[in-house]
């Protein structure tokens, strides 16, 4: 039986700080997210990035 996962958009979020490892995320508010990324991708600050996740599909119920 197959899983389907659905991506699930958290939100959109401005870059507010990039060091040579990390980025942090202005949340909302006082509440910012740190994240560490690989040295080829190109993030500035004042870009806008889309935060998601991605959850399990429940299996379709039937109408018997």
């Amino acid at each position: 039986m197959p899983e389907f996962r659905f991506k699930l958009v958290l939100g959109k979020f401005p870059v507010v700080r990039v060091s040579s490892t990390h980025f942090v995320l202005q949340l909302g508010g006082t509440t910012q997210g740190t994240f560490s990324y690989p040295d080829h991708a190109d993030i500035r600050n004042g870009d806008l990035l889309t935060l998601y996740t991605e959850v399990l599909l429940e299996q379709p119920k039937g109408t018997a």
